[in-house]
């Protein structure tokens, strides 16, 4: 198409201020405008079977979204409304228990078996690489949906879902979250998801598959025996070189524990804001590097630079987030505290 030569010149013009603009000191010419994503249509729809202070409080944070330009929405979640303690159950470690991961962590000596079984995934995910997304090499298992404050157990179960996958290849297994709950130091009101690779690991146990043993809702006890399955771990550690899983981990740590081992189980900080999250980048609360609180245990399965952001996998069902995920942005509600990683026994 020919435009007439005035218009051209108008067109050449602006062409030349805009490059001009882009050549100024300081200014990226590979900026991205910042653009509010919209709300899902199966959130639009959700919503209209809101409680209403459901829907007041909605609307209270989209106030403070548009005040703040916070580039991410809020809907009516499969979680909206509960009480957070219900839906999360992510516990404190006592000092002592620090200090007694710190010595192990610092001291273990990694498998020989597990060396072997990693090595060969490090070209598939480069740490120093602008985004990476685990779902793209086959490796994140299905999205569930806890039924009590046991986060904790789904953190570690998907963990190591995702590496059995990894190194075993074939269908995904689904490993039963109820089992690791019967039988660690934890239950519905909440846990830790690191003591499941411990007890995994340290004592050479395996975990039931999900149909022997559904998540109940309820706390049982451990069963007897041993369940039919090869669902074994060689190894745990913590991404932190410290040892301390207090501590959050830093963004280069997590890269490249997640390039080495597969997804890592981490903790966080949740929130009314958080439960209603629906789409887009979440940036809340500053995390707290010195004394870093969390409630709430989820999976880091990926990252995004331009972003600034962790793709991360929560155990809310697919009715929260993006079809159950999130994009958080690094440095927020203390995201990478209790950072691990397990490593599953080749079959």
């Amino acid at each position: 198409m020919r435009f007439p030569k005035k218009v051209q010149g108008t067109l050449l013009f602006i062409c030349l201020l805009t490059i001009q603009s882009f050549a100024q000191p300081g200014v990226n010419p590979n900026l991205k405008l910042a653009i509010q994503p919209q709300l899902p249509q199966k959130y639009l729809l959700r919503e209209g079977n809101a409680p209403a202070a459901v829907k007041t409080q909605l609307l209270t944070q989209r106030s403070m979204i548009s005040q703040q330009k916070l580039l991410f929405n809020v809907g009516f979640t499969s979680v909206s409304g509960k009480n957070i303690a219900q839906i999360t159950g992510d516990k404190d470690v006592p000092t002592a228990e620090v200090v007694r991961i710190k010595q192990f962590a610092t001291t273990r000596v990694l498998n020989p078996a597990s060396l072997n079984n990693i090595k060969i995934f490090l070209k598939l995910c480069i740490a120093s690489g602008k985004t990476y997304d685990a779902r793209n090499n086959g490796y994140v298992s299905p999205v569930k949906n806890q039924m009590c404050g046991n986060c904790w157990a789904y953190g570690a179960v998907g963990v190591y879902e995702a590496s059995y996958k990894r190194i075993n290849g074939g269908s995904f297994i689904n490993a039963s979250e109820q089992h690791a709950e019967n039988c660690v130091d934890g239950d519905c009101t909440g846990g830790n998801a690191y003591k499941v690779f411990e007890w995994m690991v340290n004592n050479n146990k395996n975990l039931n598959t999900e149909v022997a043993s559904p998540d109940a809702g309820v706390n049982q006890a451990c069963p007897g025996g041993t369940p039919a399955t090869n669902y074994y771990a060689t190894d745990w550690g913590i991404v932190d070189p410290s040892g301390d899983i207090n501590k959050i981990a830093s963004v280069a740590d997590i890269k490249a524990a997640l390039c080495k081992y597969g997804p890592i189980s981490v903790s966080l900080w949740v929130t009314t804001l958080f439960q209603n999250y629906t789409n887009g980048v979440f940036n809340e609360t500053p995390s707290n590097y010195a004394a870093p609180t969390t409630n709430h245990a989820v999976i880091i399965v990926g990252w995004d630079d331009d972003k600034g952001a962790w793709l991360i996998k929560n155990s809310w069902g697919t009715d929260w987030g993006e079809d159950g995920y999130m994009w958080i942005k690094y440095g927020t509600n203390n995201v990478g505290k209790k950072a691990c990683w397990v490593i599953a026994k080749k079959s």
